[in-house]
């Protein structure tokens, strides 16, 4: 059994596109010409691009209910204002926690359509 047989077919489908997405971002092309990147570069987003759908599917087994519960919690205010013991995140967790969020919904969205 091939090891990315349990990606449904939706998913399969936008793995290309996303990986090319990834490479758009991450590696400034067009822009910068794809001789000077190399097939290295385009198979990193690949598998950048597997990886994602893959932790799409590991989420949508916990339910509809469990990722809206997360969003929720991922939503609301991550510091207590006004206490002694009150912090703010920094720009990485910040950043962190946005990634979270967006992996969430999309596994969200993926759970109700499947």
């Amino acid at each position: 059994m091939p090891v990315n047989a349990k990606i449904p077919t939706p998913l399969r489908a936008n793995i290309m596109a996303r990986a090319w997405e990834l490479f758009r971002k991450r590696y400034n092309y067009p822009r910068t010409p794809f001789r000077s990147i190399g097939r290295a570069c385009f198979a990193s987003a690949l598998k950048a691009a597997w990886a994602e759908a893959r932790e799409t599917v590991r989420l949508v087994g916990f339910g509809a209910d469990a990722l809206r519960r997360s969003i929720e919690a991922l939503s609301s205010p991550a510091h207590a204002v006004g206490l002694s013991s009150s912090y703010a995140l920094g720009p990485q967790a910040a950043m962190e926690r946005y990634q979270q969020k967006l992996a969430l919904t999309a596994a969200l969205n993926f759970a109700i359509a499947a």
